[in-house]
């Protein structure tokens, strides 16, 4: 492999690397007791990590990295459904309490379901 190529990968990686730990970040500011009440907050952080969700998958599959990295590409796309089944957990808890989060919950769930049909084929 050329030294290009392998430095440019070992930068997707990196990359692939940080955006999961920035999801999880995201994930934990959501149900940090910092922001336990404030709906709206929670609502808005969860929209920016599903963005930033989406926008890597479309990355992923613009820059072919499922071809190139598949395990790097499986092992992140396992740690964002992780990550969304935990903040489905939370919000599931906290709508009890009649915050409406119906959307987002039904959006994370459609995430996990397209992430696992993703890594299925990896």
């Amino acid at each position: 492999m050329k030294t290009e190529k392998r430095y440019f990968l070992c930068k997707a990686q990196a990359y692939l690397n940080s955006v999961v730990s920035a999801v999880n970040s995201l994930s934990g500011m959501v149900m940090s007791s910092e922001l336990h009440g404030n709906v709206e907050s929670q609502y808005k952080i969860t929209v920016e990590l599903l963005e930033l969700e989406q926008a890597t998958s479309e990355f992923i599959t613009g820059m072919e990295l499922d071809a190139e990295l598949p395990d790097t590409v499986r092992i992140s796309k396992q740690k964002f459904m992780n990550i969304n089944e935990r903040l489905i957990k939370y919000l599931e808890k906290i709508q009890l309490q009649g915050y409406h989060f119906d959307h987002v919950i039904s959006t994370l769930k459609l995430e996990n379901s397209t992430l696992k049909e993703e890594t299925h084929f990896l």
